[in-house]
């Protein structure tokens, strides 16, 4: 099934939306459909194959060297176009997918299944997503796994999001001394000093039905913990 029409709810998106599917934990259902909601195109991490079929997803693009994909569920996709990979790669799957999402042309891109038992593999995701954030040319990407989604925010790339009241969410620096904003919190921040390395920003609570994020300086990641029993 393609993705239906509409905006994500609570994305600050424009332009066209790249479905990026990778191979770690899926989000509670509720919010994969939230996430698939207004995308334009599916781009498949190799292993995040499995997820496509299982959520019935046809894949414009499968990308990686894949050698975490059945052969035989591969063969089912004969259709779709294929960037394959040598496995002495330089980049890991979901990044190679991230490149190839931006040059078909979409403007940002919803990672399922972002986070897995990887750790090494869930903290690049969440840098490759804040460098292109950075980027001049900002590519926003939201990143979606288990029951965590993280958003990276910079000076070009604010944050308003509709988050659940009383969900868990954090602020953590991604380089050097970040200033911040964040209204629609218990802890409220204005112009507040955020510094690297630090749990300052840990720990916080929605409490309106929109949670803004503006970074000044620097760039921090906004990480939102859902709740367990969201189905």
């Amino acid at each position: 099934m393609r993705p239906a029409a509409g905006l994500h709810p609570g994305s600050d998106e424009g332009g066209r939306v790249a479905l990026v599917i990778a191979a770690g934990e899926l989000p509670p259902p509720a919010l994969v459909r939230g996430v698939i909601e207004g995308t334009s195109t599916v781009v498949v991490a190799d292993g995040g194959l499995h997820h496509a079929a299982l959520l019935g997803l046809e894949p414009d693009l499968i990308v990686g060297d894949m050698d975490s994909v059945d052969a035989d569920l591969l063969a089912e996709y004969s259709q779709a176009k294929v960037e394959r990979h040598s496995e002495d790669k330089a980049q890991i799957d979901l990044e190679l997918a991230l490149a190839a999402a931006r040059r078909s042309g979409a403007r940002s891109a919803r990672v399922l299944a972002a986070f897995g038992d990887r750790f090494d593999q869930s903290l690049a995701a969440l840098l490759i997503a804040a460098r292109l954030a950075g980027d001049p040319a900002a590519f926003p990407v939201a990143l979606h796994g288990g029951n965590h989604s993280a958003y990276p925010v910079t000076p070009a790339l604010p944050r308003s999001l509709h988050i659940p009241y009383g969900t868990v969410l954090s602020l953590l620096s991604l380089e050097g001394d970040a200033v911040v904003s964040v209204g629609g919190v218990r802890y409220a921040l204005d112009h507040a000093l955020l510094p690297f390395g630090t749990g300052l920003g840990v720990s916080n609570v929605a409490t309106e039905d929109i949670v803004e994020v503006t970074c000044f300086e620097g760039s921090v990641a906004l990480i939102v913990e859902h709740s367990e029993t969201r189905d």
